[in-house]
């Protein structure tokens, strides 16, 4: 009897040991490094880099790129549209831990984003035919234009001393700098003016 309550009592101390240095290793730790898994299934690049600034708030830098082609499906358009972005993101948040320690547990925030859209495409005339120069060749135009997207977003956080897991929900509202979207899916989506949702997963390390 005296030997099972002494591996208990030892079990339970082995335990708490290792709980407090898990604490300790994450108050230790105030930056993390985390990709989005899921942007990279459609091709897409999105790294944040997150710092804390205190035991409960933290702030957040992000880039991203991606590109998509777009295909006319006609013989007599042998080119297809491209279309490519980059962006920046910068958020600020607060974390409501159960624990003593973050980043750990739910959160809520503001962040702000930059993005700018290149669409390399045809020229048409008010026919909607497309111009051809006079050797024949067909006139391609690059549209540009720069989306503000001021938002807030909630989210989860979860990671042990090294591992980062973060789920998270948004939304921002798009300020294109011209009236007209890019046409296409994905560009006249991302250069539209309104309100758009966001959602995630980020993986990441801790360091």
């Amino acid at each position: 009897m005296k030997l099972s309550l002494f591996v208990l009592l030892s079990a339970m101390s082995l335990c708490r040991a290792y709980a407090q240095s898990t604490t300790d290793s994450a108050v230790n730790r105030k930056n993390s490094l985390k990709i989005n898994p899921l942007s990279l299934i459609v091709g897409d690049v999105s790294v944040f880099y997150e710092r804390m600034l205190t035991k409960r708030a933290s702030l957040v830098g992000g880039v991203g790129f991606g590109s998509e082609t777009y295909e006319y499906h006609n013989a007599n358009n042998p080119l297809s549209r491209l279309f490519h972005y980059k962006r920046v993101t910068l958020e600020y948040r607060h974390y409501f831990p159960r624990r003593p320690f973050s980043p750990m547990g739910f959160y809520a925030g503001v962040y702000g984003r930059y993005s700018g859209l290149t669409l390399d495409d045809y020229q048409f005339d008010n026919q909607g035919t497309m111009i051809r120069d006079p050797s024949g060749t067909l006139v391609r135009a690059i549209q540009q234009l720069y989306v503000w997207m001021p938002g807030a977003m909630a989210g989860v956080q979860t990671s042990t001393p090294r591992v980062v897991v973060d789920l998270f929900l948004g939304l921002h509202y798009q300020l294109p700098t011209s009236s007209t979207p890019l046409k296409a899916v994905l560009p006249e989506q991302m250069s539209r003016k309104g309100f758009t949702p966001r959602f995630g997963l980020t993986l990441g390390y801790r360091f």
